[in-house]
């Protein structure tokens, strides 16, 4: 292998990145946005993909960022938990690895010497005893939650050095490990710069006007509080309110399927509207075809959909529940998921006051700037880099 001269040592850097439990949504796109914003410097990225997400990472293939596909690893979880403990600390060693970078929070691989090895908390759901008791009491995700906030505690014990996505997470972690801030940092995910910049508009259905209803994006889970939004809807509508709720965002279990089952017993089909899944790519000109937009989330570490909607410069109605404030600022009106009334009244408020409607939206745009992924993967990049 050929040795460069850099300016975090005496030669070049190479950063390998486990993108092999990068299989869908927030994993995916944290590493995208990371890849895409690369700042310059004497390192090189060497990123180990799975064979189900190969196709998607490849096209990030260059000079500065090497694609290793992890074939056998690809087959099975007991498969990938075997190369990375068996099999993966001699790839760092022929590689010659300065770090080892596991982004999903798991870190069960020994680098060899002169390899130090980092990992990130990305999932507060294993922390949050509240929010995973929505989850049904004997359910594989409830038992798997359980089990993983014992796996992130052991792998950050064992990392030389972990990525916080959000103060509020770091102080989780802290009560578990007092001295966590010793190998620690808090680095927030930055902003999609499309998002800022949005032009086209969106192909609404025949039923939906521009201006004229409010969107709530996000996965159905039972987290993310969509049945108390629909509840809320329909106290609203008993009101005479004039606007339609549009849900966006994948169904993966039972309870994208309550939430239906509940549109239709309250005979809310007309006025609450599920789009499905809708490609990343055009959600920012659907975000400025809303009125205002609803994030309900009530477990989040980064939360990258809310930056994304602050992006908008509309109206963003949030959550009020920690680390949603950390990131809206005064920027939002906060209302408690779980209280259908106290959205009601929120909303209600907001549009006897039009004119503070849109002095919210024009401070949403403000503090969606603050977050600028340029920034966040230089902070990164620093951060793993830095043998101090």
């Amino acid at each position: 292998m050929t040795i460069w001269r850099s300016a975090w040592g005496n030669k070049m850097k190479t950063i390998v990145i486990n993108a092999l439990s990068a299989l869908r949504g927030g994993g995916q796109t944290y590493l995208i946005n990371l890849l895409n914003s690369l700042p310059k410097g004497d390192f090189k990225v060497l990123l180990l993909v799975n064979s189900k997400n190969k196709q998607l990472f490849s096209q990030y293939g260059s000079d500065r960022v090497e694609i290793f596909e992890a074939i056998w690893a690809s087959k099975s979880i007991l498969h990938r938990t075997l190369w990375e403990r068996i099999a993966l600390p001699h790839k760092l060693k022929e590689w010659q690895a300065a770090i080892y970078y596991a982004p999903g929070g798991v870190m069960i691989t020994t680098p060899p010497k002169g390899c130090l090895s980092a990992t990130a908390l990305r999932n507060m759901l294993p922390f949050d005893d509240r929010e995973r008791k929505r989850f049904p009491f004997i359910s594989i995700i409830r038992f798997k939650l359980w089990l993983l906030r014992f796996v992130f505690l052991k792998s950050y014990q064992k990392s030389d050095k972990v990525v916080f996505i959000s103060e509020y997470s770091m102080a989780v972690v802290k009560q578990y490990m007092p001295n966590i801030k010793s190998k620690g940092v808090v680095i927030p995910h930055g902003l999609n710069s499309q998002f800022l910049n949005a032009e086209d508009s969106y192909d609404l259905p025949d039923t939906l006007k521009v201006n004229q209803f409010y969107l709530y994006v996000s996965i159905l889970d039972v987290y993310k509080a969509q049945k108390e939004i629909v509840k809320a809807w329909r106290k609203l509508l008993d009101s005479n309110f004039a606007y339609p709720l549009v849900l966006v965002g994948p169904k993966y279990n039972q309870y994208g399927e309550e939430v239906m089952a509940l549109i239709d017993q309250l005979g809310l089909q007309d006025k609450v509207i599920y789009l499905g899944k809708v490609d990343y790519e055009k959600l920012p000109s659907l975000y400025k075809s809303a009125r205002a937009l609803l994030f309900a989330s009530s477990c989040e570490c980064c939360p990258n959909i809310l930056l994304e909607k602050l992006a908008a410069g509309k109206l963003v109605l949030c959550s009020n529940i920690d680390p949603m404030p950390e990131f809206g600022g005064d920027a939002a009106v906060y209302f408690d998921p779980y209280a259908p009334d106290d959205l009601y009244e929120k909303v209600m408020n907001m549009e006897m006051h039009s004119s503070v409607m849109n002095e919210m939206g024009d401070k949403a745009y403000k503090q969606a700037l603050k977050f600028d992924w340029t920034n966040t993967a230089q902070k990164t990049i620093d951060f793993l880099v830095n043998i101090n």
